[in-house]
């Protein structure tokens, strides 16, 4: 490790775990850190060697079993053309931070999408409503997540949170302007992982909105929703006057 290239390296890092540069070489720190210890105390031994080739062989043959399971969905996700199952993953995969694997999940963990009436009963079933902590006669006073629905569903809507909140590192441009400008907007006031947990049901009344009109993602203001929704419910607008 010590005698390797350190760009070599850190391309080896990112292209297995797909982390990004920052990761990488965080751990390519590491590495390097370990192999100067080894290098002083003797710990580079002929055991250890064997014992870093077996994990590296579990490793390439658990990926090879995952690799069969993912190519065995898309087969299975493609026999779901023309159907409304098939649209719904293929409208999930239009918002950022949500690819295929992620978008059969939460549509295989979603159900029937019809069963959902509002945002909030998606909130609910997914772990994201608000819930006190009380015992017996004694009431909390700080409200969390409730984390009662599927934690795979909140792990996604997490994940697709965060990179919606990502700043471009070539132009310093928010990849979504809008929900940035919503997440910086809640950091004001609020600590930066309750303002992820308001950024993660923004995702989900997108997610909402998406399956609900069957359109696929695009990046408006909030402006500019008002003047389609007034465009598109005219009647709802008059009624609310």
């Amino acid at each position: 490790m010590l005698a390797a290239s350190k760009e070599n390296i850190v391309d080896i890092i990112r292209s297995t775990a797909r982390f990004g540069e920052a990761y990488a070489l965080r751990k390519y720190e590491a590495i390097i850190a370990a192999a100067k210890d080894a290098a002083v105390f003797g710990r580079a031994l002929p055991s250890n060697a064997v014992r870093i080739r077996l994990y590296v062989d579990t490793y390439q043959e658990y990926q090879k079993h995952l690799d069969t399971l993912l190519k065995a969905l898309h087969e299975t996700v493609e026999k779901l053309q023309d159907t409304l199952i098939y649209d719904q993953i293929c409208l999930l995969q239009s918002l950022r931070g949500i690819g295929f694997l992620s978008a059969v999940v939460l549509i295989a963990e979603m159900g029937d999408f019809k069963l959902f009436s509002s945002p909030k009963k998606l909130y609910a079933y997914f772990g994201l409503d608000p819930a006190v902590k009380q015992s017996g006669k004694l009431n909390g006073d700080k409200v969390h997540m409730s984390k009662r629905g599927s934690s795979l569903a909140r792990r996604i809507l997490h994940m697709a949170a965060l990179n919606n909140v990502k700043v471009s590192k070539g132009s310093g441009t928010p990849v979504n302007p809008v929900i940035y400008d919503y997440y910086t907007q809640k950091c004001t006031g609020k600590k930066k992982p309750v303002a992820m947990g308001a950024v993660m049901h923004k995702i989900c009344n997108i997610i909402f909105a998406m399956l609900r009109d069957k359109k696929p993602f695009e990046i408006i203001t909030p402006e500019e929703h008002c003047r389609h929704f007034a465009a598109e419910h005219p009647d709802k607008i008059r009624k609310s006057a």
